[in-house]
């Protein structure tokens, strides 16, 4: 597989330059990988599984279990000849420290059975290293030959869970974790071999490309590590075009001095580490571990995929399919203004019909409750007018007359939620439009809203509230909030709904159709498998950009999107404070509260960073870049400019 070179290409047809060594002019990554041919893995497998067993009947250790890595136990194999790991899971071991101390010992008997026996393979000792032996099986009657590398492992995970593993790696020397990595091999091997088959594509030509244009081998799994991310950005998709997501890493690879990768829904890095500046892409299996390559080996892999981008581009060019769409669910050569309009936007119809929907329920709660309420706000998306079309939220603040503060609310809260949730699930069936219960939370009760003429769906919080404002200036909320705890400032922080509707309602509408373009890219983007930006979070990011920028009604669209991208890219250094709205230094020192940016307050109150957490830093950047990445693409593509320039 993937054994042509350059002096194939003089004989295919004109066209572009081709995209890899090996390719033809004008050939896409799927034709190539279609050409290539399939790779025997049975007769490799069988190879592999002639050293297990012989490992397991001839080595005098108890084996527990042997897991195949590398290429072959990934999935991600791309050569003739390819790296076997093989790991060996070793009953007699019985802590980190006596695998240190036996590993060579271990080896060295594996190694004399291998030389004494009658194998069937010639077999060619490489080497010892620190944790392995590594050696070249050839057998020649399965015409196969590897290079086979045997750990010998403690099942650490066998009487640890992984947090548990993490916290003893704290502190200890590198030599040290390198052993514990060995341990949790297994984890990696899992994670790259339950992808399906296409992002194994993607993995192959990418080593492909590393081993014949960057020519090392040595940072196969920091490409794994690259691919596996982008797919897990995508919601773990089982198609998409490869030939995008090839380029798409060859951006960041162009830029990797900038590259920030963490795993959120793996762990949290901080919890057990200094996360390292910029480069890091950490091992999904270790947050110990920064697979970046070292500097040398940046320098090239950044020279080669600068190079693999122009070419890119201008295949894209000669084929006639252009760049990938500036955000996923746009269609190729699709504008932002044309995508907001015809996709995200809701029409005259919906709006009247969600808001006719929403008012109902408003109604219900400020006349069939059992309590006293003075007005109902609309907030949310769809109270601010910055709804995408199709689901949306709402939230529906309660400012109830029967509480007479903050901390009277806070008492009956749980009573409220109750019965407000008993009398909606009994009474609201006199009512139009479909509620379902969702859940509830110590501040708020979420139910879905269905619209009966449309598919439309909204999520709607019902938020008691007490209404401060009519009794207290804010600045005088704001000193009273001093002494407060964060658990109980929660309660004051949704009787400023008011504010925060009336700071977003106030902008022009092309504002808010760009602020619901970045909620959909939120949404397909960012924030697929937790929340890790808040649409209120874009919404004053962008208020502020705007406000910055003499807050006009009319501005281009792409221009303001690359610009916000580039804050949102560069997010450790954003900080947004509102000396218009309050002076925050009268309530607390903002540098000893927050030391650390991003630092976004709300305008509506001083005590609320609305900024990202700290463990969804990595993804927003990442997620923001590769927008940037690809608005560049199709400004080359417009103006023909494919040079490095």
């Amino acid at each position: 597989m993937f054994e042509s070179e350059y002096s194939r290409m003089t004989s295919h047809p004109p066209g572009p330059e081709p995209l890899l060594i090996g390719m033809k002019r004008g050939q896409t990554i799927p034709q190539f990988l279609a050409e290539s041919g399939p790779f025997d893995i049975n007769k490799c497998h069988e190879m592999i599984e002639r050293v297990i067993r012989f490992l397991k009947q001839n080595v005098p250790i108890s084996v527990a279990k042997v897991v195949k890595g590398g290429p072959i136990g990934k999935n991600t194999f791309t050569f003739n000849e390819e790296h076997v790991d093989l790991f060996l899971f070793i009953n007699d071991l019985s802590s980190i420290q006596d695998m240190k101390s036996k590993t060579r010992r271990i080896v060295e008997s594996i190694r004399a059975k291998l030389d004494s026996s009658a194998f069937v393979g010639v077999i060619q000792f490489i080497e010892y290293t620190p944790h392995s032996m590594k050696f070249r099986l050839a057998c020649h009657d399965l015409d196969q030959q590897h290079t086979i590398e045997v750990f010998p492992a403690y099942d650490i995970l066998k009487y640890k869970n992984e947090h548990d593993v993490y916290m003893d790696m704290r502190g200890l020397p590198d030599a040290v974790k390198d052993f514990y990595a060995v341990c949790l091999a297994e984890i990696q091997i899992d994670y790259i071999r339950q992808a399906p088959s296409k992002v194994h594509s993607l993995i192959r030509i990418l080593k492909y490309w590393l081993k014949k244009e960057v020519e090392t081998e040595d940072c196969y799994y920091f490409l794994e590590v690259m691919a596996m991310h982008r797919w897990k950005r995508a919601g773990k998709p089982n198609d998409f075009d490869i030939s995008d997501w090839f380029e798409e890493i060859m951006t960041q690879l162009a830029d990797l001095t900038s590259l920030s990768i963490t795993w959120e829904d793996k762990y949290t890095a901080s919890n057990y580490r200094t996360v390292p500046s910029t480069p890091v892409v950490l091992d999904p299996a270790n947050p110990h571990k920064n697979v970046v390559p070292d500097q040398r080996c940046c320098e090239r892999i950044m020279r080669c995929a600068r190079a693999v981008v122009i070419r890119s581009q201008a295949l894209k060019d000669y084929i006639g399919g252009g760049p990938a769409p500036i955000i996923e669910g746009m269609a190729r050569g699709e504008t932002l203004q044309h995508f907001i309009q015809h996709t995200i936007q809701p029409s005259s119809d919906d709006r009247r019909e969600c808001d006719h929907l929403v008012e109902r329920v408003t109604n219900f709660l400020q006349h069939k409750t059992n309590f006293s309420v003075s007005m109902v706000v609309k907030s949310g998306s769809l109270g601010k007018s910055t709804n995408v079309l199709g689901k949306s939220d709402v939230d529906l603040v309660v400012f109830i007359n029967d509480v007479s503060s903050v901390q009277h609310l806070q008492a009956r809260m749980k009573y409220i939620l109750a019965t407000l949730k008993e009398t909606l699930d009994t009474q609201w069936r006199t009512f139009a439009g479909s509620l379902k219960y969702i859940r509830d939370t110590p501040h708020f009760i979420q139910y879905q809203l269905g619209c009966a003429k449309s598919s439309h769906v909204h999520d709607v919080d019902i938020l008691p509230a007490f209404n401060i404002l009519e009794a207290k200036q804010p600045c005088n909320a704001f000193e009273e909030m001093k002494s407060k705890t964060p658990k109980e400032r929660a309660y004051y922080s949704v009787c400023f709904a008011q504010k925060q509707v009336a700071f977003v309602k106030e902008v022009p509408i092309k504002v808010k159709n760009f602020i619901r373009l970045l909620k959909y890219w939120a949404k397909v983007e960012v924030n697929r498998e937790q929340k890790a930006v808040t649409s209120y979070f874009l919404e004053v990011v962008t208020i502020f950009f705007w406000k910055n920028r003499r807050s006009p009604d009319d501005f281009n669209t792409n221009d303001w999107f690359k610009g916000i991208m580039t804050q949102l890219a560069d997010l450790t250094s954003l900080r947004i404070l509102w000396p218009d709205r309050y002076t925050v230094s009268l309530y607390y020192n903002v540098h000893e509260v927050f030391p650390r940016n991003p630092v976004v307050l709300d305008p509506a109150n001083p005590y609320n960073n609305v900024a990202p957490l700290e463990k969804h830093h990595s993804l927003v950047k990442t997620c923001a870049q590769n927008v940037l990445y690809r608005m560049q693409a199709w400004k080359n593509y417009r103006t023909g400019r494919y040079a490095d320039s």
